[in-house]
């Protein structure tokens, strides 16, 4: 079984057999998918210039309350790290170890962001936070 990026963490984790597994053109706006006793669903993201996977992972965690692991598959470049964590994946399966200090990069390369996430609050919640 390929290594496992944990995306809040960026250490190598093992990972458990994906119970649900969604293709990039599942459209889960119309359609619930079945997620009853499911703990963990990989999310397949194709090519890295297609973002449904993006979508599809920030739907799971807001419109269905899905808190288990979302696992990304596919192409997935370093540089996509960080904004897969900030909509709600939680890990990333690396198909080439020798990357991993490239996606640990990616997930450090900003500290702010100005649009909501699944974990934190936007940057503009902070500033009043300071007084």
């Amino acid at each position: 079984m390929p290594k496992l990026l944990d995306l809040v963490t960026g250490e190598l984790v093992e990972g458990r057999t994906a119970q649900l597994e969604l293709a990039h053109d599942t459209d889960i706006m119309t359609a619930a998918p079945a997620l009853d006793g499911v703990d963990v669903v990989a999310v397949d993201l194709p090519k890295f210039k297609d973002g449904r996977a993006f979508t599809q992972i920030r739907v799971l965690r807001d419109r269905y309350c899905f808190d288990g692991e979302i696992r990304v598959t596919g192409h997935v470049i370093p540089d996509q790290a960080q904004m897969l964590a900030r909509v709600g994946a939680s890990t990333v399966e690396l198909a080439d170890e020798g990357r991993l200090d490239d996606f640990r990069n990616g997930l450090r390369a900003y500290r702010y962001a100005y649009q909501r996430t699944v974990q934190d609050d936007p940057a503009f919640a902070l500033r009043g936070a300071r007084a």
